[in-house]
């Protein structure tokens, strides 16, 4: 995530009610007029909040901070999921909300569990979109039983590899949650190279170098669904290999081979069939599924084409250019093979609205993941309705 923080633009696109509840709960403020300041007129309420204690004035920075970095499409998806999961019977009161901020602080104050958890799965979902964010699959699909002793053998593999290699990280600490879809999510805290850094301590406006030790993090997420295993771990594939290997070993109690590539997880060149129907369901909410774009290569080749449609055109015109490239280049459907095809879902307007367009490359990349939650399971039910996604 990592937003930009601006704390006067944040307190301005909160509505003042919900402000006021958010201090009033803190017994702070309690001198704002309230009810005399206009909407987002908020100076009085920013000078209240920097003539607090420094204690008090941090702790209300952290949740502001933590507010921010929810209000955007990935951390709305997740509160959402967490209103399903935890209460859905204030799904219309968190829908009534007149933004993505005020959504984000109405969690707070009102299902502040869910919003905590939530801060870390938006986290989650961010790093994800990152290059350090591996997946594999292939492994059981089974429900987890986590415990203590799971959670600290998973620690212990974690130290015995990073304390000798990297001489950090001999101290770990892993949490674990259970995300509402059904994943499994481990978040390992490792303490990373002591480092000195200038602060202000207190009140004092003198700074002063100070030695820490803080925090790295690795995450790991579960799918038993479909066993697959997700990890976030920065070093590439030197680190990523045997973090999977320890983590498989403490947690699902498995062998795995280091070089166990991730098998392929999509298929794509049935797509070349003449019109090939992309079957849609009503329940969906999907009244138009086209393909945009496709990249594809005469098979032995190094070569490829990358075929746009037009599109103001029919649904099919990816087709009509293809069959036009066939012809001029004297290439069969069987010679030839898809490399990546872009994908549109026109929604209805009175569900999701807009349209939702992502890609799929082989053998196993999609950018689905970074989506709105209420798009991408709708993204990913169409790809194993057209067989596109591996049925393993």
């Amino acid at each position: 995530m990592a937003q930009s923080f601006e704390p006067r633009k944040v307190l301005k696109q909160i509505a003042n009610p919900l402000l006021r509840e958010f201090f009033s709960r803190r017994g702070e403020l309690l001198d704002v007029p309230w009810d005399r300041i206009t909407e987002h007129k908020i100076e009085p309420v920013f000078e209240g909040w920097q003539a607090l204690p420094e204690r008090q004035r941090l702790e209300v920075q952290v949740i502001l901070r933590d507010i921010n970095e929810l209000a955007d499409h990935r951390g709305m998806a997740v509160l959402a999921e967490e209103i399903r999961g935890r209460a859905p019977g204030l799904a219309e009161q968190f829908k009534a909300q007149a933004s993505k901020v005020d959504k984000a602080m109405w969690i707070y104050l009102h299902l502040p569990e869910a919003f905590s958890e939530a801060t870390l799965f938006a986290r989650a979902d961010a790093l994800a979109a990152g290059r350090h964010w591996k997946r594999r699959n292939g492994l059981p699909k089974v429900t987890l039983g986590v415990t203590p002793e799971m959670l600290s053998k998973l620690g212990a593999a974690l130290t015995a590899y990073y304390a000798p290699k990297q001489m950090r990280g001999g101290c770990c600490k892993v949490v674990h949650y259970r995300r509402q879809g059904g994943s499994d999510y481990f978040f390992a805290y490792l303490d990373d190279y002591p480092d000195k850094h200038i602060v202000f301590d207190s009140d004092d406006d003198e700074p002063t170098v100070r030695s820490d030790r803080y925090a790295f993090e690795n995450v790991f997420v579960y799918n038993g669904d479909d066993g697959s295993m997700e990890v976030f771990a920065q070093g590439g594939k030197p680190v990523w290999e045997p973090l999977q290997i320890a983590f498989c070993k403490a947690v699902l109690g498995r062998d795995v081979d280091p070089a166990d590539p991730l098998r392929p997880t999509f298929k794509l060149d049935h797509l070349l069939n003449p019109d090939f129907p992309l079957a849609l369901e009503a329940s969906d909410g999907v009244v138009d599924a086209r393909i945009t774009q496709m990249r594809v290569a005469p098979r032995g080749s190094s070569g490829w084409v990358e075929i746009k449609a037009d599109p103001k055109a029919s649904a099919n015109d990816i087709y009509r250019k293809f069959e036009r490239w066939l012809r001029t280049e004297n290439v069969t459907i069987a010679g030839a093979k898809v490399m990546s095809t872009h994908f549109a879902l026109q929604f209805q307007q009175d569900r999701h609205g807009s349209t939702l367009r992502f890609y799929v490359s082989v053998p196993n990349t999609c950018n689905l993941k970074s989506m709105p939650d209420e798009k991408r399971v709708v993204g990913e039910r169409c790809l194993r309705r057209w067989g596109v996604t591996d049925d393993q």
